[in-house]
């Protein structure tokens, strides 16, 4: 089935010229050079950005449409990595502490760079000869194997005339778990018919590799490549002996399995130079990934044949973007951007079910979609104080589903942001932003997949649309490097077409388009330094969230919360860096609450009976190195997790209650990094 997809943007934003840095008009919140970050001893940038007071990384949006509005809040050098998959963590940590010059605090509102708001830390690097960093971990928790394998290595450098820099990074990361618990089945009328024990094993490794080029020619021409590859192997075991309780529970036992393997890469690179009154840009990208996941269940009960299911199910998907962005200053010194996007999708999707070893005819899909949008950004100060960004644009997009036979359909969607960022004097700062916004479809919806533990079947769809919402933020920020800084947000989204679960007209379920819904809430971080209590060199940060949300059950009619969307969470952390030492200590809480996940005739909600918390001590030059120990999961916390089924559906009788309670032991680790 083909999907048209038709966009109008209003948004805000202006990349400068050749996008070779910000403009210098650009409002400069503060600025931390090395001596700041001294006390902490860091290795490499993101050690140091972590230490900014009140600044939190936003997330690197590689779920997000292309690559047209930025996401990430940080720059190298005025620079947008050109990376999509790249998160703040791979990018900062290839740059050894030793290289930075200053961090720079700026306004995203007063930034030529589309997208962009709120505080975006730029990260002034010197070049030079060869530096790199690197680190080793060793993990050891009750009931798992050692994890002894985990580290990542990264060289920074460029020529003797630093015309041309280059970094390069490898690593393997490694986790492993181990949960034990008991879960009980109960009936409607709440009699215990069934006791479980549940014994779980989880083990992922990724290895990783990337490598970043980057050439300035004499006439100020930038030429960038980021190569990167990685590969993902996880897998899980769980056993199951269940003991009937009354005539409706069964004796046995079962073991369930999962594993999947996957390798990706991506190539992408931009090229910038001086055209005509202005400066343009341009950018290719290929993004892929081969996904082998397979599941399987074994059941042996007595008085009942042993059965074994499978699923299997194989993805490869696929991105290709190409851009250009044309930005230029008009005479008032107002930044300019044209920019024309063009992007290639594709998921090619094969799964198959099997039974006691025969397996079905394999279900194959392909989806593909093709996109295209241009847009014309602007963004200038409307006062000393004031700073303003708006876009207007057009995007139009096809999707086919290979598989399905059904005629076209056209949808015309209006998409874009309107932003304001006010200073009200050298502490406050008040930033307003409305968004229309489009989101990106999941293609793995337009297939079926199935659940072995509980037995559900979710149906493809190839009818899905693409999200739509308005978005609403107004923000307050404090800034005080000596106190206490942060920020204040209050936020509601008006969402159209969200994806939720449908009923089918042959009876299944699966995702589908409901009609609206609506998300709010409040948000927040801070830090306070408590130098002026006499605690030197201790800072308590913490963020949260409260939030709401309604949407009308399908089912129900009536108004329930987003299926698993978080109710509130919040963060704590504790450190000290005791003063005129090498010791550091510290604590983290965090805690989060969730909405059930429902369907159609059931009800899943899993949360944590206590926050979970973690402890460190680190000796910042044991010699020449840094080594911290930690320690998790003391007290040990319990997952719990309870599902109701009904029938015929939620608005029917309660047949069913199972509720899980899982331990996983205590964990230790020690970390060991240094930079050369």
């Amino acid at each position: 089935m083909r999907h048209y997809v038709i966009s109008l943007t209003a948004i805000l934003a202006v990349i400068s010229p050749c996008g070779f840095a910000w403009g210098q008009d650009a409002d400069v919140e503060a600025s931390f050079d090395p001596a700041y970050f001294s006390q902490f001893q860091p290795n490499t940038a993101s050690d140091m950005v972590s230490q900014i007071p009140g600044f939190i990384i936003q997330d690197d949006g590689s779920g997000e449409r292309g690559l047209g509005q930025a996401n990430l809040n940080i720059l190298i050098n005025g620079r947008r990595p050109s990376s999509k998959s790249s998160d703040a963590a791979v990018v900062l940590e290839r740059i050894p502490a030793t290289k930075v010059e200053r961090i720079d605090i700026l306004d995203g509102a007063s930034l030529d760079i589309p997208g962009l708001s709120g505080q975006v830390a730029n990260i002034v690097t010197s070049t030079g000869q060869l530096s790199g960093s690197w680190n080793y971990a060793a993990r050891l928790e009750e009931g798992t194997e050692p994890q002894l394998s985990e580290g990542t290595l990264s060289i920074r450098g460029s020529n003797t005339s630093g015309s041309l820099e280059y970094s390069a990074t490898i690593g393997h990361n490694i986790f492993t778990f181990s949960e034990q618990g008991k879960e009980q089945y109960f009936d409607g009328g709440g009699t215990l018919f069934e006791d479980r024990l549940e014994d779980i094993n989880f083990e992922f490794t990724r290895p990783s590799a990337d490598l970043s080029l980057s050439h300035t020619a004499a006439n100020g021409n930038v030429a960038n490549l980021n190569v990167s590859a990685g590969g993902r192997n996880q897998n899980l075991g769980a056993t199951e002996d269940f003991l009937a309780i009354t005539d409706a529970g069964q004796t046995g036992q079962s073991f369930f399995s999962s594993g999947e393997d996957e390798y990706s890469y991506e190539i992408g690179g931009d090229y910038s130079f001086s055209a005509g009154s202005g400066a343009l840009k341009l950018i290719g990208l290929h993004r892929y990934e081969n996904s082998d996941f397979n599941t399987s269940i074994d059941i042996n009960a007595l008085g009942s044949p042993a059965l074994r299911r499978d699923f299997n199910t194989l993805d490869k998907e696929g991105e290709y973007i190409a851009r250009a962005e044309y930005s230029w200053k008009s005479k008032q010194a107002d930044d300019w951007q044209l920019s024309w996007e063009g992007a290639f999708n594709y998921l090619d999707s094969t799964t198959e079910l099997g039974v006691n070893g025969a397996f079905l005819e394999p279900q194959e899909v392909r989806v593909e979609e093709q996109r295209t949008e241009a847009n014309l950004t602007h963004s200038r100060k409307l006062s000393e104080k004031l700073n303003l960004q708006a876009s207007l644009g057009a995007e139009y997009s096809e999707i086919l589903v290979k598989s399905d036979a059904a005629p076209a359909d056209g949808f015309f969607r209006p998409k874009g942001f309107l932003a304001l960022s006010y200073d009200a004097n050298e502490r406050y700062t008040w930033r307003v932003k409305v968004e229309r916004q489009v989101g990106q479809l999941n293609f793995t919806d337009f297939r079926d997949s199935r659940s072995l533990t509980d037995g559900n079947v979710n149906s493809g769809n190839v009818d899905i649309v693409p999200t739509q919402s308005w978005t609403s933020n107004i923000e307050l920020e404090r800034r005080d490097d000596k106190f206490l800084s942060g920020t204040l947000a209050l936020f509601a989204n008006y969402i159209e077409d969200p994806v939720d679960r449908i009923l089918f007209p042959d009876g299944t379920e699966g995702p589908g388009n409901l009609d609206s819904a609506w998300l709010y809430g409040v948000k927040g971080n801070a830090t306070w330094l408590l130098d002026r209590y006499g605690l030197k060199g201790m800072r308590l940060e913490a963020s949260g969230s409260l939030q709401d949300s309604s949407i009308d059950d399908p089912i129900t009619q009536v108004s329930r919360r987003l299926n698993n969307t978080t109710l509130w969470s919040y963060n704590i952390n504790l450190r000290h860096d005791i003063p005129n030492t090498h010791w550091a200590w510290g604590a983290n809480l965090s805690h989060n609450k969730t909405s059930p996940f429902l369907r159609l005739s059931e009800s899943l909600q899993s949360n944590f009976d206590i926050p979970p918390a973690e402890y460190f001590i680190t000796h910042k030059d044991l010699f020449g190195t840094r080594v911290r120990l930690k320690f998790e999961n003391a007290p040990q916390w319990t997952l719990e997790r309870e599902r109701l089924v009904f029938a015929p559906d939620r608005n029917g009788q309660l047949i069913r209650r199972e509720f899980a309670a899982r331990k996983r032991g205590n964990r230790f680790s020690i970390e060991i990094s240094d930079t050369f």
